[in-house]
């Protein structure tokens, strides 16, 4: 062997199981937040990252600013901006026709989430791995069932169907169906790829949850067929009242100029203490979503799972199960 010749990382190695070289990635709501996190590490492990949402100036900020080689390492892969809305069928096909152009195939990780007021867009794909992480933040009635049947039935009555309740379920789980059939065709190529690992679909399945459980259980179960042979997995992390908090647009109500979120942890403190919760003492990591992330992109012998990354919040409240 030849002096300079690098010898091959261990099959058991980090390296070997977790690298992404030759995978193609689309992260859906990948300019800020969780999709950015996402976004960031499938291209520092070799991924071809294409991160989507609404904003068009915060994709090219975020590509710009976060896809640069003193960022993400010599041997990198990269993060290119593509402007597409989970919601509207003609934004998905136009997006699918672009990659479908300049790759032919498709490890997706998709993440889309949005505020009542303000877009936030969040988490990503791979063109051998889906991730549909789309979801929003809506209201909840402006009373309680402490107030009794009369104060908390009007304040029920009083949401809106359209602005509320339809665009959450279109957002958080109808997104999900309709984004993985646009880009079904060119996660079943992916076996044939240089990866030749079968594609994957990763659902976050924290906004509006038991719909995005079930629209995941089924997917798994269609998909999961010979003829199409995709794997789908849930993801659990994100949720306004609940489980899995993480610096973002939608936990934080900000971002900075690079796109990015932080938080006062005294407050954050106080705000779990003030829930209930006693042994939640931070917000989640970019390490604790990328280690996720790569696993159930990597693995090929997790099918049909939701995981729950929350740091212990639903062993405090096990209701927000």
């Amino acid at each position: 062997m030849s002096a300079f010749t690098m010898a091959a990382p261990h099959p058991l190695s980090a390296a070997a199981l977790f690298g992404l070289k030759d995978w193609v990635a689309v992260v859906t709501g990948g300019g800020t937040g969780v999709g950015l996190m996402i976004a960031q590490t499938l291209a520092a492990n070799g991924a071809k990252v294409y991160i989507t949402g609404r904003r068009a100036h915060v994709l090219e900020a975020s590509a710009r600013i976060h896809g640069a080689k003193d960022k993400l390492g010599e041997h990198a892969g990269e993060i290119l901006p593509i402007v597409m809305d989970v919601t509207d069928k003609e934004s998905i096909k136009s997006a699918v026709a672009k990659i479908e152009e300049k790759e032919g195939y498709l490890n997706v990780f998709g993440l889309y989430l949005r505020r009542v007021s303000q877009c936030a867009d969040m988490l990503a794909w791979l063109l051998d791995s889906l991730v549909n992480n789309a979801g929003v933040w809506k209201s909840r009635p402006t009373a309680k069932p402490t107030d009794g049947p009369e104060t908390f039935g009007a304040a029920m009555f009083a949401e809106e169907i359209e602005d509320n309740w339809q665009q959450s379920f279109l957002t958080n789980a109808t997104s999900h169906y309709f984004v993985t059939a646009a880009f079904l065709p060119l996660l079943a190529k992916a076996i044939s790829s240089p990866v030749e690992q079968v594609g994957t679909v990763i659902n976050n399945a924290s906004a509006s949850k038991a719909a995005a459980v079930h629209v995941t259980r089924q997917m798994a179960y269609d998909l999961s067929h010979e003829n199409i042979n995709v794997r789908v997995n849930g993801l659990a992390l994100v949720r306004a009242a609940g489980t899995g908090y993480f610096p973002s647009e939608m936990t934080t109500g900000a971002s900075n100029d690079e796109n990015q979120s932080s938080y006062d942890i005294e407050q954050f403190r106080a705000f779990m203490q003030l829930t209930g919760v006693k042994t939640v003492k931070r917000m989640g990591s970019p390490r604790e979503i990328a280690s996720v992330i790569l696993t159930l992109a990597t693995n090929e012998y997790i099918w049909g799972t939701v995981t729950i990354l929350d740091g212990g919040f639903t062993l405090n409240l096990p209701g927000n199960m």
